[in-house]
């Protein structure tokens, strides 16, 4: 009886705290602690922010707060398309990822999409994706949104329908400096990418 009362103590001031950790997926390890309520992207795609756990992999609708304090914004995946194949075997995969400034300085950005299927086979990354030279954006304004598509390209039909299986996402972010050509990133994370998203 008195193990019954304290298990059902400490329940109570679990719940009471508030704190929600959750499995991102049985297969791929991560968790995520959502810190405000379920908001909406830019193409309406249902996003909830987060607060990254080091070495986590979250869902595909998490919204992530990154940057400094002088200038933070907030990233989050707004599709994943197939482009039509120009030659056999290629498949060029398309992402889109929408940055939101959240602070009062403008905020410019590269960042670089790598994939890697559930064999553990990656595909794009730093200095890879888009031909190299990654994703960019213009000046986003204080709460503006801009869009901008990398791509990585898998040259194989094998390899593309593995990553039809499902994947992870890495997405390396770098605060554009027009006096560094630096390639190391100032912000990293990773998304799942559920089975048929990509096909």
């Amino acid at each position: 009886m008195r193990k019954m009362v304290l298990f059902a103590i400490i329940i109570g001031l679990l719940l009471a705290a508030g704190c929600t950790t959750a499995p991102v997926n049985n297969t791929l390890p991560g968790t995520v602690s959502t810190n405000t309520a379920p908001t909406s992207g830019t193409m309406g795609i249902p996003v909830t922010l987060v607060t990254i756990v080091p070495g986590t992999v979250l869902p595909m609708n998490a919204e992530v707060a990154l940057g400094s304090k002088q200038k933070p914004f907030n990233v989050s995946i707004e599709s994943i398309e197939v482009d039509e194949q120009t030659e056999p075997g290629k498949h060029t995969i398309s992402i889109y990822v929408g940055a939101k400034n959240t602070g009062t300085d403008l905020v410019k950005l590269v960042w670089f999409s790598r994939l890697t299927d559930v064999n553990g086979k990656t595909y794009g990354g730093i200095g890879i994706s888009h031909a190299g030279s990654g994703a960019r954006t213009r000046n986003i304004s204080p709460n503006w949104t801009e869009m901008a598509r990398d791509y990585v390209v898998v040259n194989s039909d094998e390899g593309f329908a593995t990553l039809a299986k499902g994947a992870v996402l890495d997405v390396y972010f770098i605060e554009f400096k027009p006096e560094d050509s630096s390639l190391k990133p100032d912000y990293h994370t990773a998304w799942v990418i559920n089975p048929s998203v990509i096909r």
